[in-house]
C-alpha cells in the first residue's frame, strides 16, 4: 500500500475515533444563559436547565450560585467576574458542576471565567457510567471569558467541570452553555483530509 494512501485512512481514522475534540464556537437552539433559573442566589438541588431538557448541580454536593457578579477576596489575591451575557453566570464556591441530560449530546460548548488564582480546570464526558473523554478547560485568572468547545463521535449524556482550585475547586463560571446532538465539523481536520486527498489524486496521474 502507498504511503499516501496510508496516511489517508489514518487520517480518516483519526476523525472518526476520536471520542472528543475541540471546535470553534457553535450556534444552538439548546442554549442556556442561566437568567431564568427557577432557584435562589445559592441552591443546593439539582436545577433544571435548558427548558427541562437537563438538569445541572454541584460534583461536590455543596451548593450552586446564580449571579450577575462575584468576586473573590483571598489574602492578597482579588479576582471578580460579571456576566459574560444577560443578567446572570453560575458557579460555586466549592465543587464544580454537572451538567445531566435527558437526551445524549454529541456537542458541548460555553464560556468560562474563573476568579481564583488558578487557572483552568478538567471537563469529563460520560455515557452513562461510561468516561467517554476529558480534557483540560481553559480559563485564564482575572475573570476573562473564555470560550471552551468540544464534538465527539460518541454519546454523552453527563459532562461534569470541576475547577483546579484548592482541594475544593470551585470559582470557575459558566456562561453562554450550549449542546447539540449532532456533531460540529472541525475545519482543521477535514482541511488535512482534502489535501491528502488531492495529493493522492496528483500521484495518480
Amino acid at each position: 500500500m502507498h504511503k499516501i494512501a496510508f496516511a489517508i485512512i489514518a487520517a480518516s481514522g483519526f476523525i472518526a475515533n476520536a471520542d472528543i475534540v475541540r471546535v470553534d464556537e457553535f450556534s444552538s437552539l439548546q442554549f442556556e444563559g442561566f437568567n431564568n433559573l427557577n432557584m435562589g442566589t445559592f441552591d443546593r438541588s439539582p436545577v433544571s436547565i435548558f427548558d427541562g431538557m437537563g438538569e445541572a448541580l454541584n460534583t461536590g454536593g455543596s451548593f450552586l450560585h446564580a449571579t450577575s457578579g462575584w468576586g473573590l477576596y483571598s489574602g492578597d489575591w482579588v479576582g471578580r467576574a460579571i456576566a459574560f451575557e444577560g443578567s446572570k453566570m453560575l458557579g460555586t464556591s466549592r465543587g464544580g458542576i454537572e451538567y445531566r441530560f435527558s437526551e445524549a449530546q454529541k456537542s458541548f460548548g460555553g464560556y468560562f471565567a474563573t476568579i481564583a488564582d488558578v487557572p483552568d480546570a478538567e471537563i469529563k464526558f460520560y455515557n452513562g457510567s461510561e468516561l467517554v473523554g476529558s480534557d483540560t478547560l481553559g480559563a485564564a485568572v482575572g475573570g476573562e471569558w473564555s470560550w471552551n468547545g468540544w464534538s465527539s463521535d460518541s454519546q454523552f449524556d453527563r459532562v461534569t467541570v470541576d475547577s483546579n482550585y484548592g482541594n475544593s475547586g470551585g470559582f470557575l463560571m459558566h456562561d453562554a452553555v450550549r449542546v447539540l446532538t449532532t456533531q460540529v465539523p472541525t475545519p482543521g481536520s477535514l482541511a488535512i483530509l482534502g489535501t491528502g486527498l488531492l495529493v493522492a489524486g496528483r500521484r495518480r496521474r
